[in-house]
């Protein structure tokens, strides 16, 4: 559970693209947007995952690892797809990970900035 996160980018209007895409099937949406900021929550309402940009050695997002809850296995896979289909880097691809927990459906990317980002639906939590 968490109240907030922000996570650096290097382009701003880039990781608006990819993030429209990859939350869309997880229920959630920008939620507001400013020239140095965009914030994103469920539904688009709330403001709960920052995006900033940041440049040279200011870019901290390379050990970031966020796990976002989906509802079904289907998110999982859609945000998956999403995720691929707009930059992301596969480490662990969408699918059962019994290696993880016995019921663990997720998927584990790399942003286009190098964030760790993980979607799971499933009973281990």
């Amino acid at each position: 559970m968490f109240d907030h996160l922000s996570v650096g980018v290097r382009d701003l209007a880039a990781a608006r693209r990819f993030y429209d895409a990859f939350f869309a099937p997880l229920g959630s949406a920008n939620a507001w947007a400013a020239e140095a900021e965009l914030a994103y929550g469920p539904g688009g309402t709330s403001r709960q995952f920052f995006l900033y940009p940041v440049t040279g050695d200011q870019v901290h997002g390379l050990g970031t690892h966020i796990a976002f809850s989906a509802d079904s296995r289907a998110a999982v896979d859609a945000a998956y797809a999403a995720a691929l289909a707009h930059g992301a880097t596969t480490i662990r691809a969408a699918g059962l990970h019994p290696d993880v927990a016995p019921d663990y459906y997720g998927a584990v990317v790399l942003d286009p900035d190098g964030n760790k980002l993980e979607i799971v639906a499933d009973t281990m939590h």
